[in-house]
């Protein structure tokens, strides 16, 4: 009797263990497929992202070309710098003008002068 009751209860065992593997199995089996979509989405979003970053890459790219192109356009400090330099540069160039132009008037005033002078040492040498 002993060991009927270990038998029957050795099967019993058993079949729950078997049972329990055949579950398993199918949860496993299931598991497998969710693994299989998971990574399946997951590269096609590293497809994107790759795509996303190579975009990205051209665009800065893209962004420092029309930057270089651009020049002082973007960079304010260096415009105003730019316009007071100019200001000066035309300030000078009038001042230089003047100056030009003065010089000339004292040039020929002083062509006029020494011909007088030479006039008056003309006339001093004859008397």
């Amino acid at each position: 009797m002993k060991l009927r009751k270990k038998i029957t209860n050795t099967v019993q065992v058993l079949t729950h263990v078997k049972q329990k593997l055949q579950f398993v199995q199918v949860e496993n089996e299931e598991q497998k497929i969710g693994l299989k979509d998971i990574e399946t989405k997951v590269s096609q979003k590293r497809d994107i992202l790759n795509r996303t970053k190579q975009a990205k890459d051209a665009l800065r790219v893209d962004n420092q070309h029309l930057q270089q192109k651009c020049g002082m356009l973007g960079n304010d400090p260096l415009l105003y710098d730019y316009e007071e330099r100019k200001d000066e540069k035309e300030e000078l160039t009038n001042l230089l003008q003047k100056l030009k132009i003065k010089h000339t008037d004292t040039t020929l005033n002083c062509n006029k002068l020494h011909r007088k002078i030479e006039g008056a040492e003309k006339v001093t040498a004859t008397n």
